[in-house]
C-alpha cells in the first residue's frame, strides 16, 4: 500500500516538474494555471492527472486537439519509479528524500537541454550545493565523504571550463557552455571526484556516436549542435550501477 502511494506521489510530483521543465526556461511563474501550449485554453483538473489523463485523451488537447508530447508521461512515470527505487534503497529517510532530489533534478535538467538547450543555473547551482551540504551532514545517498564532494564539484565544473576554454581558443567556437561545466558541478557533489572521468568518458563517447550517425543520416553538417547535457544525465544515471565495474577494468 505504501509503495502505490509513493508511485502515485511520484508522478504527481513528475506532473510538477513537466511545469518547471516546459516553465523555467520561458521565465514563465510556476504559480499559474495550467495550459494548452498550442491554443493557451486553462487545462480542467480532471484532464491533469498524471499519465491516466494523457492515455484518457489519447495523446491529445481536449480542446484544440493537438498532440501533447510524450515526454510529458514518461517524466511522470520515471518520477514514480524513481520513489519507489528511493524507498527500496533506504526506506523513509532522510537519505530516500536526497537521493529523489538529486535525480529529480537530473530529470528536469535533461529535459530542458533536449527542448531548449538550456542547463538552468537555478537548478544545477542550489542543487549541486545541496550534494555538499548532505556529505557534511553525512547524508548523501551515495556514502561519499565531504573531501570526495568538494574535490568533485570543483574538478567537475574546472575540466569542464578548462575543454571549454582550450576548444574556443583552438577552434574559435563554443563547444561546451557554462551549463554542462555546473551540471558537472553538481555531479561531482553529489557522486565523488571519480564519477568525473566515468560520465566525462561514456558521455562523450555516446554523444560523439549519436552526432555522428545524426550527420551521415539527416545530412547535417558537422558542427550539428546536440544537447550534451542530455548525455551527461543518461550516462550519470548509469553510475551507481556500472562505476565500479569500470573502474575495475582499467
Amino acid at each position: 500500500m505504501l509503495q502505490a502511494f509513493l508511485f502515485v506521489l511520484g508522478m504527481i510530483f513528475g506532473s510538477f516538474f513537466n511545469v518547471c521543465i516546459y516553465r523555467l526556461p520561458k521565465d514563465i511563474g510556476l504559480n499559474k494555471n495550467s495550459s494548452c501550449t498550442s491554443c493557451k485554453q486553462k487545462i480542467n483538473y480532471y484532464h491533469n492527472i498524471p499519465i491516466f489523463s494523457y492515455l484518457f485523451l489519447k495523446g491529445k488537447c481536449s480542446y484544440c486537439k493537438k498532440k501533447i508530447s510524450i515526454f510529458y508521461p514518461i517524466v511522470e512515470l520515471i518520477t514514480g519509479l524513481t520513489f519507489l527505487i528511493s524507498y527500496k534503497i533506504y526506506g523513509i529517510s532522510y537519505e530516500f528524500i536526497f537521493f529523489i532530489i538529486f535525480y529529480s533534478s537530473l530529470l528536469i535538467i535533461f529535459f530542458t537541454d533536449l527542448n531548449e538547450f538550456l542547463i538552468l543555473d537555478k537548478i544545477s547551482l542550489p542543487i549541486g550545493y545541496l550534494g555538499l551540504i548532505t556529505s557534511i551532514i553525512k547524508l548523501n545517498p551515495f556514502n561519499i565523504t565531504y573531501i570526495e564532494s568538494l574535490i568533485g564539484a570543483i574538478a567537475g565544473y574546472l575540466l569542464i571550463f578548462l575543454i571549454r576554454f582550450l576548444y574556443l581558443k583552438i577552434r574559435k567556437i563554443e563547444g561546451m557552455g557554462l551549463g554542462d561545466a555546473k551540471l558537472f558541478f553538481l555531479i561531482g557533489a553529489w557522486f565523488g571526484y571519480q564519477s568525473i572521468f566515468y560520465i566525462l568518458f561514456f558521455s562523450s563517447l555516446v554523444g560523439s556516436l549519436i552526432g555522428i550517425f545524426i550527420i551521415l543520416k539527416y545530412k547535417k553538417k558537422a558542427h550539428y549542435q546536440l544537447p550534451y547535457g542530455c548525455f551527461i544525465v543518461l550516462t550519470a544515471y548509469t553510475y551507481p550501477l556500472l562505476g565500479n565495474y569500470f573502474f575495475n577494468l582499467i
